[in-house]
């Protein structure tokens, strides 16, 4: 249920609540927690991003099951519009976690770059495959904040997601096996390329 609850709450970080500062919590925690049980096995590992995108989505995809409440033909696919697509959209989290867990995952710096690799790659992915599904993307955070999307126009909207993430990323530090020092000099890194 961790992964799950932690999906939930990244979804307020997107319009129309925009909190983007929760995603310096949840996915550090998403992280940690995955570093602490991919040793379980692949099929653990993969549940972790599953359950980690199906809180996502089913959050902030609830216009689709509004839009169908209008004509009396589209009703029954609600649930379908609630649970399945959700539970389908979850499964490139999941295959982001269960990519990760071919790599010796530990606290170290490395790890939040393979996460990051491997998470920008997979929402790349699902923005064309089966048609496209580009929506919702963890750079959508920053929607409200048109000083930090000026980028955009230079690096791309994918470019921009991997830099999102990266940066999001930034303070599982805090819970690594460095010393002060270093903690510092990377949070301060973030810091300076949030601003």
């Amino acid at each position: 249920m961790i992964p799950f609850v932690l999906g939930l709450i990244s979804s307020f970080s997107l319009p129309p609540y925009s909190f983007f500062f929760i995603n310096f919590v949840t996915f550090p925690l998403l992280l940690v927690y995955l570093i602490s049980n991919y040793k379980k096995g692949k099929w653990i590992s993969f549940k972790i991003g599953w359950f980690f995108g199906f809180g996502y989505f089913i959050s902030n995809l609830y216009w689709i099951t509004n839009s169908l409440t209008f004509e009396e033909n589209f009703k029954p696919f609600i649930p379908i519009a609630l649970i399945l697509i959700p539970l389908f959209l979850g499964i490139f989290y999941g295959i982001v976690t269960f990519a990760c867990s071919f790599f010796s995952l530990s606290k170290k710096f490395s790890s939040i770059l393979i996460f990051s690799i491997f998470f920008s790659s997979l929402e790349f992915i699902r923005g064309f495959i089966l048609g496209g599904f580009p929506w919702n993307l963890i750079a959508f955070s920053w929607t409200d904040y048109l000083q930090f999307l000026q980028v955009i126009s230079i690096i791309g909207t994918y470019s921009f997601n991997l830099l999102s993430v990266t940066i999001f990323l930034i303070p599982s530090i805090i819970l690594f096996n460095y010393k002060k020092v270093e903690k510092s000099f990377f949070l301060a890194f973030a810091f300076l390329m949030g601003l």
